[in-house]
């Protein structure tokens, strides 16, 4: 039997040299390449425009969301492009890699929860969070961080299959 790899799109804002955000989103993506299970197609909302949103969405068998925390929420352009896709996200697997402040962005995560779950999406429990801190020369400090990646990694992995598989059999509901 001959496994097809999952399609992973990590969406992210930004991937300009120099930002916070572009290191984690780099980091995770060579994460991702570790995992054999995933084909990466990285998505830069500053350079694709939102119109070809809907398909790769549609495409991937799942989704990771790189996002920035400000003021305790994901930032504006980030919801723009989610409302941008609709029927797409419905029985998809969602998980979030999200920075900064206090928090590591983890309310980010939590705040866009509840807004997949509108759109029919199955977000999974883990998520990586990071300050500033966490990160030196690109890598992340904690030596654990990566065994946490890809323990996500196997939970997205899992409810991508499942949920291709079930989406293939049986067209999702209306």
């Amino acid at each position: 039997m001959t496994v097809h790899p999952l399609r992973l799109v990590v969406l992210t804002r930004n991937l300009d040299g120099g930002r916070f955000g572009t290191a984690v989103t780099r980091w995770f993506a060579r994460e991702v390449e570790r995992a054999d299970e995933f084909k990466l197609d990285l998505i830069d909302l500053s350079a694709v425009p939102l119109v070809e949103l809907p398909r790769r969405i549609d495409d991937a068998d799942a989704v990771i969301i790189v996002t920035a925390e400000y003021n305790h929420a994901y930032p504006g352009d980030v919801k723009t492009a989610i409302d941008a896709v609709r029927r797409p996200w419905y029985a998809k697997p969602v998980g979030f890699v999200v920075y900064g402040g206090r928090s590591g962005g983890l309310r980010a995560a939590e705040q866009l929860r509840p807004v997949f779950g509108e759109l029919h999406a199955v977000t999974i429990r883990d998520s990586l969070g990071f300050r500033e801190e966490d990160f030196d020369g690109g890598e992340p400090t904690d030596p654990t961080t990566s065994e946490a990646a890809a323990a996500m990694l196997r939970q997205l992995a899992w409810w991508a299959r499942s949920l291709r598989d079930a989406r293939a059999n049986t067209p999702y509901p209306e």
